[in-house]
């Protein structure tokens, strides 16, 4: 029932998407209250010196935000390359294609949870020339979790089931991809973390893409993506390092957070600010232990937003 649903939705003019998505976010702001508090505490913590009309016009964008993304996620399921190559524009392209010195070695793609990420992963098919994966965590919906995989891998993107990342890269290490990993999730208690300042708090972060970043070389950029006007989106490239093994893995995630902090504030609406980024307390320090393994079971985190689980990311 919930795979015909989206099929449906997924068949209805955008237009039409965006005007239930107003209705939704109105009823998840106004009558279900869905996690407004969390939203209030973490923008009065990451924007202290905010004035209570600011804090609520940020929230009540969010949550607008929030449900076009949902919307056009189900939408973006029939889509062709076309439609998202006249609605993302990325500003520096070529950035990609000189790290992974076209074409002949992988590209780690660190992202976050703001503007449209899966769309970002459709725009990068009709853009590069070379094989794409993504990092994936399991919905709790088998439904949603199946229409969600089919509708990114329908232009070739190879996914990556979270629990197999390192296993998967180092296996396929030879081959080279554009490998996508969301990195801004809060981490599990028994996960290897770093620790830093990122929003006025002690934030952990997972350490997964920095330690397999060293482990084989593959360079690793920053994608910023900003919402310009609904529905159309604007994408800068950063790179953090083309040289992962001449720097600490703290150094990497350092600069992810530094980035991240930078495009949420230049675009405060657009986070995920219901997530409950800070539920566990972060250490007061790096567990990071150069001579650990990595996590192989729990590297980084891509969780994502569709309809059925819109309460529970």
């Amino acid at each position: 029932m919930t795979r015909k649903l989206y099929q449906l939705l997924a068949g209805l003019p955008l237009a039409w998407l965006y005007a239930m998505s107003s209705c939704a976010a109105f009823l998840l702001q106004q009558v279900f209250r869905y996690r407004r508090k969390d939203v209030k505490q973490n923008l009065e913590q990451a924007f202290p010196d905010w004035s209570d009309a600011t804090i609520k016009a940020t929230r009540k964008n969010f949550y607008q935000n929030l449900c076009d993304t949902a919307f056009e996620i189900i939408a973006g399921s029939r889509q062709p390359l076309t439609f998202f190559e006249q609605r993302i524009k990325v500003i520096n392209p070529e950035l990609l294609a000189d790290l992974s010195e076209n074409g002949q070695q992988s590209v780690f793609v660190m992202l976050a949870h703001q503007g449209n990420w899966e769309w970002m992963l459709h725009r990068a098919a009709a853009l590069y020339d070379m094989p794409m994966a993504f990092v994936y965590k399991r919905l709790h919906s088998q439904a949603a979790d199946e229409f969600s995989l089919q509708a990114r891998q329908r232009f070739g993107a190879t996914a990556i089931e979270m629990r197999d990342t390192a296993r998967n890269i180092i296996r396929h290490r030879r081959t080279p991809r554009l490998i996508y990993m969301l990195a801004d999730q809060s981490p599990g208690l028994r996960e290897r973390v770093h620790t830093t300042e990122f929003l006025n708090r002690e934030t952990a972060f997972f350490s997964g893409a920095a330690t397999l970043a060293r482990a084989t070389g593959f360079p690793v950029a920053f994608a910023r993506c900003q919402r310009r006007k609904r529905g159309h989106f604007e994408v800068e490239l950063v790179e953090i390092t083309r040289d992962p093994a001449s720097v600490e893995e703290t150094w990497i995630l350092e600069r992810y957070a530094e980035l991240t902090e930078a495009a949420i504030r230049a675009c405060p609406d657009d986070w995920l600010w219901s997530n409950r980024r800070w539920k566990h307390q972060a250490p007061t320090a790096s567990t990071l232990d150069k001579s650990a393994p990595p996590d192989t079971d729990n590297p980084v985190s891509y969780t994502h937003l569709t309809l059925p689980t819109i309460c529970s990311v």
